[in-house]
């Protein structure tokens, strides 16, 4: 990423931002990441030499391990109820493919007017380059 900063050019009228997504693994919608994973594996069938499971099978394996989520504290067992389990492996898959569907979402329906010069995301962390004053609209408009 640093090599891709060190050829963008800032005009006067623009604005380096930093956002950072908190708690982004329990933060993440269970039900509509369900979905965007279903759409995203029927759109690849074809690379089926990854397994032999249906897309079906993928989604009730998926479904039972996102919610049968349980933990302890304090001498207590808690079932987690809502986003995805810190610690689990597919947790960061599942964020991460949300967090491509959203940002693809905000940058393909963003008003030409709105739309940064540039969108970095690494994990959490988002830098971008947008016009001054867009920053106040952006935050408006979600």
């Amino acid at each position: 990423m640093a090599e891709e900063l060190h050829s963008v050019q800032m005009e006067e009228d623009e604005l380096l931002v930093s956002h950072d997504v908190m708690s982004l693994f329990t933060s993440t919608p269970v039900k509509e990441s369900f979905e965007v994973i279903r759409e995203r594996l029927q759109r690849h069938l074809e690379q089926r030499y990854t397994t032999l499971l249906e897309v079906d099978d993928i989604m009730e394996l998926l479904e039972f391990i996102l919610t049968t989520i349980y933990f302890c504290f304090n001498g207590q067992i808690y079932r987690q109820k809502f986003g995805t389990a810190m610690g689990s492996p597919v947790s960061p898959l599942v964020a991460n493919m949300f967090m491509q569907h959203i940002e693809r979402k905000l940058l393909d329906t963003a008003p030409e007017d709105l739309k940064p010069k540039l969108w970095k995301r690494y994990v959490v962390d988002i830098l971008e380059v947008v016009k001054k004053g867009s920053v106040k609209k952006t935050h408006r408009v979600s």
